[in-house]
């Protein structure tokens, strides 16, 4: 049975951090520099596990300073101010062997309705899947795809609080 548990990163052991890391750069789209802070500097963590301990899902709400989330819309061309949306979901991994399980959909769903009165914003790589799971969960896209500088591109999508 795979349990869930929300923390906010002050509130892990420096063990937890270090998994969360592992399992984002492994199975995450995700730039590794700075990471180790970023993690630290999140909202709130989401672990999945295993009854035996084993990490095999990961998530957080993050809430990066003005200037990177201007640089994400200025990118994404939205028209949308990006000092209305303060809350980003992000760093969604689910282990290789537990992917197909509907893991992620838990993962948003948990994050969503933790942040339910804040207006959220994700970016994620510009394919069908991932446009699927973000309309599900009342995102849209904001402005048009944009180079990641890894080989893809990425999409800005929104969603207002309360959004469904």
């Amino acid at each position: 049975m795979v349990t869930s548990s929300i923390l906010s990163p002050s509130d892990c052991t420096p063990r937890a951090l270090a998994d969360f890391e592992s399992l984002v750069s492994k199975y995450g789209t995700v730039d590794p520099q700075g990471l180790t802070k970023r993690i630290r500097d999140a909202f709130r963590l989401l672990f999945l596990r295993e009854s035996n301990g084993q990490l095999v899902g990961v998530g957080a709400l993050k809430r990066p300073q003005l200037g990177y989330r201007s640089k994400v819309f200025a990118k994404a061309r939205a028209t949308t101010p990006p000092d209305e949306y303060r809350v980003e979901l992000g760093w969604v991994a689910v282990a290789k062997s537990h992917q197909g399980q509907g893991l992620s959909r838990r993962i948003i769903g948990q994050l969503i309705s933790l942040a339910e009165n804040e207006n959220l914003f994700a970016t994620t790589r510009a394919d069908a899947r991932a446009m699927r799971f973000a309309v599900d969960y009342g995102f849209k896209p904001a402005g048009k795809p944009y180079p990641s500088g890894h080989g893809y591109d990425l999409v800005l999508y929104l969603r207002i609080r309360g959004g469904d």
